[in-house]
C-alpha cells in the first residue's frame, strides 16, 4: 500500500527547516552535539507522519531545551531557537496552556509556549545562588520570578563581587505585556548595563545593599531605564 501523503503545512515546514538552521549555526563548534543528533533524528521521524502531532512537537521542543541547556549557545542564539520553535506552534495551532514551570537545582532552561506561563528556575533549596538559569516565556503574557515574598533570588550575598555566577537570563521580556516578579521593593534595585564578560546586549537587574550591587537579572536585547513598568514586588 503506498503511503499516505504527508499533510505536514509547507509554513509548518519552512518554520522546522528554520529552526534546523538556527540550531545548526548555533553549535557549528560542537556539530557532533548528542542533543542536536537526536532533534534531527525526532524531526525526521515526525516529518514521516501524516502531521505533525502535538506529541511530536513537545518531544522537539524538549530536545531543543537539551541543546540549550548543553551545546553552548550562546544567549542571542537560543532566544532565535526559541522564536523559531514559537513559529512552528503557532504554525500547527496547537492549544494554548497556561503552564506553572519550576526548575530545579543547577542550571535550568524553561520554555512556556503560547500561553500564559510563570517561570521560576531558582531552585527552593538553595534560592538560586549558584545557579544560572535560562526562562523564555513564549507568546502570551508571562511572568519571571526572580523573587519571592520570603527572600530574592540569585544573590550569593557575597560583597565587592557583581555575582557573575548567578543570575537569570530572560530572552523574551515584553514589558508591555510581561512581569517580572522581585523580591522586596523598587528601592531595592537598580538597572544598569550588562558586565561585559557576559557578552550579551540587554539591561542588568541588580539587588542594592547600601554601595553593593548583585546582578540577579539579565534581560536579553531589552533596553530598560526603572522599574515602574513590567516589574511586581512580593
Amino acid at each position: 500500500m503506498a503511503k499516505a501523503k504527508s499533510i505536514v503545512s509547507q509554513e509548518q515546514r519552512q518554520n522546522i527547516k528554520t529552526l534546523l538552521t538556527d540550531v545548526k549555526n548555533s553549535v557549528e563548534n560542537a556539530p557532533s552535539d548528542t542533543t542536536v543528533t537526536q532533534l534531527k533524528a525526532d524531526v525526521k521521524a515526525a516529518l514521516s507522519d501524516r502531521k505533525l502531532t502535538q506529541s511530536e512537537f513537545k518531544t522537539i521542543a524538549n530536545d531543543v531545551l537539551n541543546v540549550v541547556s548543553s551545546a553552548g549557545v550562546t544567549a542571542e542564539e537560543a532566544r532565535t531557537i526559541f522564536y523559531d520553535l514559537q513559529d512552528i506552534a503557532e504554525a500547527s495551532r496547537f492549544p494554548k496552556t497556561n503552564d506553572d514551570l519550576t526548575g530545579t537545582t543547577g542550571n535550568d532552561v524553561l520554555w512556556g509556549g503560547l500561553g500564559r506561563d510563570r517561570l521560576k528556575a531558582a531552585g527552593s533549596d538553595d534560592a538560586g545562588k549558584g545557579e544560572i538559569d535560562v526562562l523564555c516565556g513564549g507568546g502570551g503574557k508571562d511572568t519571571f520570578v526572580l523573587g519571592d515574598a520570603a527572600t530574592g533570588f540569585y544573590n550569593d550575598g557575597t560583597s565587592g563581587t557583581l555575582g557573575l555566577q548567578d543570575y537569570a537570563t530572560i530572552l523574551d521580556f515584553n514589558k508591555k505585556q510581561d512581569t517580572i516578579q522581585l523580591h522586596g521593593s523598587a528601592a531595592g534595585y537598580t538597572m544598569g548595563a550588562l558586565p561585559s564578560e557576559l557578552s550579551v546586549k540587554g539591561t542588568g537587574i541588580y539587588q542594592t545593599t547600601g554601595s553593593s550591587r548583585e546582578l540577579v537579572g539579565v534581560v536579553v536585547g531589552v533596553s530598560l531605564t526603572d522599574l515602574s513598568t513590567g516589574f511586581t514586588f512580593v
